[in-house]
């Protein structure tokens, strides 16, 4: 039997965030069971804010806390009661791998089982919330909580929807964690975190090459990661453009080159289109 998990309400959660808006945030939890074996912890925990990461915890190493502003905000009594929660989910996620290799004949080899969960509050005042199981990779099952139903990809993920379907009280409880306690936590560690968490506008810089050959976007110093740079000609993005990443700048900020190949002597202007959530408009 596959074993849901207990929602941790002393932990606060998780969102898999794409492009941040300025003004919104977010709190993101991934918890990962692997088999023994594999060269890594058999059980891995690990919170964000935002982009931030606020608490690391593994079988192998225990707790840390990776900022200093979330260990000063809470006191000792809540880190270790979050330490305890975690920890207690570990024996779960070794029982559900094994389940769930059952249920896709996977016996053997290396596999993982991972729970993400969380909620965000965007610009405008609206909230999301989101939880859902994968299995190596790949799509598992998620919780509606809008119709209070899961949904499943997988033929053999149906088992555990009409299960988990049925018991009604626990997810009524997860409804209410993902739209209120959540949200309620938050809104603590972004109070807390306020000066880590504000958006930094990029600085952007455009140049060709000393043979004329290429032209580079260069954007750098920016906070949170997310960000949308394109070269832009008569404008039009150029789709022959290419990029690296985003990559992290020594103090936490971020920063990202994108350029494109020209013909020597092309005097077609090219500007840089740069959308980022410290930017109130595109910055072009």
């Amino acid at each position: 039997m596959l074993c849901p998990l207990l929602l941790p309400l002393l932990l606060v959660p998780a969102l898999l965030a794409g492009a941040q808006a300025a003004g919104s945030h977010s709190l993101r939890y991934f918890y990962t069971g692997v088999n023994p074996g594999s060269g890594v912890p058999e059980f891995t925990a690990v919170g964000y804010v935002d982009e931030e990461q606020i608490v690391h915890y593994d079988s192998d190493r225990g707790k840390r806390s990776r900022q200093r502003w979330m260990e000063e905000s809470q006191g000792a009594d809540y880190w270790e009661r979050e330490h305890t929660d975690i920890r207690g989910a570990a024996p779960v996620f070794k029982a559900n791998i094994q389940t769930l290799e059952q249920r896709t004949n996977q016996s053997g080899g290396i596999h993982t089982v991972q729970w993400m969960y969380g909620c965000a509050v965007r610009s405008d005042g609206s909230t999301a919330g989101f939880d859902q199981y994968g299995w190596d990779g790949e799509d598992f099952i998620s919780f509606d909580k809008e119709h209070m139903v899961y949904v499943t990809p997988v033929t053999w993920g149906l088992l555990t929807k009409h299960k988990w379907d049925r018991e009604t009280g626990g997810n009524h409880q997860r409804k209410g964690y993902l739209e209120g306690t959540c949200i309620e936590w938050l809104k603590k560690y972004v109070q807390a975190g306020q000066s880590q968490l504000t958006p930094v506008r990029p600085e952007v810089s455009i140049f060709l090459s000393a043979d004329g050959r290429r032209v580079s976007c260069f954007t750098t110093g920016f906070y949170p990661r997310s960000i949308e740079v394109n070269l832009v000609r008569d404008g039009l993005v150029l789709d022959e453009s290419r990029s690296h990443g985003t990559l992290p700048n020594h103090d936490g900020t971020f920063q990202q080159r994108r350029w494109a190949d020209v013909e020597p002597g092309d005097t077609t202007p090219l500007s840089c289109r740069v959308e980022h959530p410290g930017l109130s408009e595109p910055l072009e």
